[in-house]
This record gives C-alpha cells, structure tokens and sequence, in this order.
C-alpha cells in the first residue's frame, strides 16, 4: 500500500529546490492606474459555488478621498455593472475600511458579504477568503469566518464572460479601483470550501492543483500556476517580497474518465492538501447530478488504479482495480442543491502514513445521464505526505 512513496519523497525534494525563487508578490497603489488582465477562462465562473483567497497586505492609511475609490483584489468581468464577482475594499470617497465579496445571481441581482475591518487591521500579510454555495456569501480572515449573508434564492453565479482582473476593477476611472497593497496567491475554487479547508491551506502556496482548481502564485510572472491562463500586466505593477508561505505540491493524479452523457461531467478534487496531520481532508465531486435527479449515490476507495486490461462496468470507467477495493460509503442525497458531494477523510497525525496511497471515485443513480442510469466521475489517486 505504498507505491508512490518513492514518488512523494522525489516531489518533496523538488519543493524544496524551488522554494528559493518562491514568496513574492504584486504590489500596487490606488490613485495610479495598474493590474493584471486574464481572458476569460470556464474556471473562472464555476456553476457549483466559488472560493476566492488571496494573500494580501492593504495600507488603508494612503487609500486617497474626496473622489470613489473601491481597492479590488479580483474581479470577474471588467465591464461595468456586468461583473459576475467581485472581491474588494469599498473604500468610498472617504477610506472606508469595508471588505466585499459581491455575486452576481441568476436573477441579474448583486448580492454581499461586507467585513468593516480596523485601522492597520491588513498592514501585515493577511490571508482572505470569500466564498459562496448558491445562497450564502461568507467572508473568512486567516481561516475565520468574519462575514455572512443569505441571498434570498438559491442561484449558481451569473455567467457574464469577459476578463478577469487580479488588482484592478473596471475600467471607468482608472486608478480608483487599483488596490493600494500587495497580492499574493490567488485561488479560485470551483466550491464553497469550509472554514477547516480554508484555514488548512492559508499559509501555503499550492502546486499542482487539480480538479478545475485555478492557482496565480504571482511568483515572477503573472500566469496561473498550470501555464494555461496567462496574465497581461497593464499600468504600474511591480512584483516584490511577499508574504512567506509553505511550498506545497500535493501528490494527485487524475485517472479514467466521467461517465456522464449530459455535457455537465462529475468531476472530482480535493480542497486541502493531503498531508499528514490535515483533519480537515476531504474529498469533493463538482457536477453531480442534482437531488431531483439522484436517489443516491456512492464514494469508492481503492488501494491501486485499475489496469488497462480491466472491463468498463456497467458503463462506468471505473478508476480502481476492482480487486482492491477497500470500502464504499453510501450518500443519500447524493449531492447539495447545486450538485456537489464531499467525503471527509481527516489524516492523523501519525508519519508512518506518508506515502500511503488511495484511489477515491464518485458514482451516481442518475435519471438524465449515465449509461443504464449511472453516473461516474473521474477517478483520483493521492499520496499522502
């Protein structure tokens, strides 16, 4: 039950290599025009909920007044009034000292999560979250939920297309929505991750994201950490030391394929790292099938993956040699409102399970998709370091 131990002590020594060039950052002022552009990505707008973290410092003290200012860490779409999210400080024309997430529902309508922090509250490096599951904005300072508002519907986010900004809003004034401070590893999530997740990967940098997962270490150039989104710096940004923070690249590789028919496939993903000690591991699938369309579902665990000679099942591409199978946990429902399914699987404190490997999967009744009313995801093999 070891065979990427090898594996994981290889990645780990990697890390450690690179970890020279790591901890830096962007740095921008409000007042003086400045940003990263990204083109439009899927990931960006995810239809099963949204995380959105930052590391960050804000100088609230220099945040210029007199006119509207509205300091922004992330926004997705930069036309005005069509902005899908928005991450940022509205700091008005008077420095007010207001964190926002705001979403854009199915209904056309924004809604908020505000957090009024201190005087200096984000002078240090801070690390902020925001998250939203279809009806409930919350806003997380260093892993705490600070903030939280109910919507009044259960919507997925908007979908408005267009560009992606880190550090900058819209363009209609330019320089009044630069943030006045240094950004560091932004992350998108394709779901509303929880307090323990979120507070488990707060001082990491993460490496080898997978699962629809999008990282901007900012750590000498501006593209996401996969190469496939790359960022168009605009203005004046500049890169400098940021915050010190863990180099971590867990130990994941995607195996088979989503059996689904419809064109939303089940996808599965981690939302902390694997680590030794981490209570807060857990296992999500993303597109599931709703309630209304599922009775029931089901996560496997197996100790290896399946080899090439091993039969579809069922019409299912299973991701684990069957005769390996090590337990199978029933879930119904199979998913929440906007098709998502997690399994807890907190990791003890104990070494001697560094390098011990599992394959995880998800499957599903499903009255709309799937062969014979099944329903896969794709499979996941993790190492745990």
């Amino acid at each position: 039950m070891h065979p990427l131990r090898s594996v994981s002590l290889l990645a780990l020594l990697v890390g450690s290599a690179s970890a020279v060039a790591q901890n830096q950052a962007i740095q921008l002022s409000t007042g003086v025009d400045g940003g990263v552009a990204y083109a439009f990505d899927a990931r960006m707008v995810p239809a099963t909920g949204i995380t959105v973290e930052a590391v960050i410092t804000y100088n609230d003290s220099t945040v210029p007044t007199g006119l509207n200012y509205w300091p922004t860490i992330a926004r997705q779409n930069i036309t005005p009034n069509q902005e899908s999210w928005n991450f940022r400080v509205s700091a008005g024309n008077n420095g007010t000292r207001n964190l926002n997430f705001i979403v854009r529902a199915s209904n056309n309508a924004l809604y908020s999560a505000s957090y009024f922090f201190a005087v200096g509250e984000f002078t240090t490096a801070t690390h902020v979250a925001a998250t939203y599951d279809g009806q409930v904005i919350r806003l997380f300072k260093n892993g705490s939920q600070v903030a939280l508002y109910t919507t009044p519907l259960l919507s997925e986010v908007q979908d408005n297309g267009g560009v992606m900004r880190i550090g900058n809003g819209d363009p209609v004034a330019p320089g009044h929505e630069s943030w006045n401070g240094t950004i560091d590893e932004v992350r998108i999530w394709p779901m509303a991750r929880t307090a323990a997740e979120i507070a488990a990967s707060a001082g990491q940098e993460l490496n080898g994201m997978t699962g629809g997962v999008l990282v901007f270490p900012m750590n000498g150039n501006h593209d996401s950490s996969d190469g496939t989104v790359v960022g168009a710096p605009f203005g004046t940004v500049a890169f400098t030391a940021g915050s010190t923070l863990t180099p971590v690249a867990p130990l994941l590789f995607p195996l088979a394929t989503p059996s689904s028919t419809c064109t939303q496939k089940p996808g599965i993903l981690v939302g902390s790292a694997p680590q030794v000690g981490n209570t807060a591991f857990q296992f999500w699938c993303v597109r599931g099938p709703r309630p209304a369309n599922s009775p029931a579902g089901a996560v496997f665990a197996g100790a290896s993956p399946a080899p090439p000679t091993q039969p579809i099942v069922l019409g299912l591409d299973i991701a684990f040699d069957l005769t390996t199978l090590l337990a199978s946990v029933v879930l119904a429902p199979p998913t929440d409102a906007l098709g998502n399914a997690r399994f807890a699987l907190p990791i003890p404190n104990q070494p001697n399970l560094v390098g011990v490997s599992f394959v995880f999967q998800f499957a599903f009744f499903d009255s709309q998709c799937g062969p014979q009313g099944l329903t896969a995801s794709d499979g996941l093999l993790f190492a745990i370091q």
